[in-house]
């Protein structure tokens, strides 16, 4: 139940600064977009109710920033964390070759500066195919958003940490012998290739089964987690819509 709830947290760090729409109404918002998300198998839909939601108060173009810097943020962070506990899982179990390794090591720093400088990369881009007036007004939003940045690094960590949690005792439950390490590697991979969802449906399950069979999980097994974890997805959200829709009708 807590995903949910630390997904709108994170979106409320974007936009507190901008929109004046409370908490719990936001948190509706994103169930209803789960609700949607989960029928349509695109995560794309949880985006289009956060624009539908805060245009009226703050526009258009203005919406449509904030939910890109979202996604950006989001998406750009799976990637460093990828990096982050695959150098740490190499140095933990594995004899890595030295030259491999400072690879790693040289590629996640890069990263890390990229996202230090991120809103320097989004301007630049942006500068390419907007006009002036419109890069300036990014560049303001994002000045501030800038200083939430270490709350939504905090924010995405944890939401890993429970997704991975999740994963590790559906696992467990069915037999598996995964390491905790190996899933905090292994599902922010799946959560990225979860985005393109809308292109072929059932992403996010099909590319479960396909990344765990590098850690010689067999088949079953993992279509069998993959559909619990979905199931449980199902469970929460359709929990959820119906409380806050429950509690809706009694104010």
């Amino acid at each position: 139940l807590s995903l949910p709830i630390l997904i709108t947290f994170r979106w409320y760090l974007v936009i507190n600064n901008f929109s004046k729409i409370k908490f719990i109404d936001l948190l509706r918002n994103i169930i209803s977009g789960f609700s949607f998300s989960l029928i349509l198998s695109s995560a794309l839909v949880i985006d289009a109710a956060k624009f539908i939601k805060i245009k009226k108060e703050i526009g258009s173009k203005n919406s449509f920033i904030l939910v890109g810097i979202d996604k950006i943020l989001a998406l750009f962070l799976k990637v460093i964390f990828i990096f982050l506990f695959l150098i740490l899982y190499f140095i933990l179990f594995e004899n890595l070759n030295n030259k491999i390794f400072f690879l790693f090591l040289i590629f996640f720093s890069f990263l890390f500066f990229f996202f230090i400088k991120i809103d320097n990369l989004i301007f630049y881009f942006c500068s390419k195919f907007l006009k002036r007036k419109e890069t300036k007004n990014i560049k303001l939003i994002f000045a501030k958003i800038k200083k939430n940045i270490p709350k939504l690094i905090l924010t995405n960590f944890i939401i890993l940490l429970i997704n991975t949690s999740i994963y590790f005792l559906i696992f467990l439950s069915l037999g598996g012998n995964l390491l905790f390490f190996e899933l905090l590697i292994f599902v922010p991979i799946i959560e990225l290739l979860g985005q393109f969802s809308f292109i072929i449906v059932g992403m996010k399950e099909l590319s479960t089964v396909l990344l765990l069979s590098f850690f010689n999980i067999n088949t079953e097994l993992a279509l069998a987690a993959a559909l619990i974890y979905l199931f449980l997805e199902y469970l929460v959200v359709i929990t959820l819509y119906i409380i806050f829709n429950f509690n809706k009708k009694n104010y």
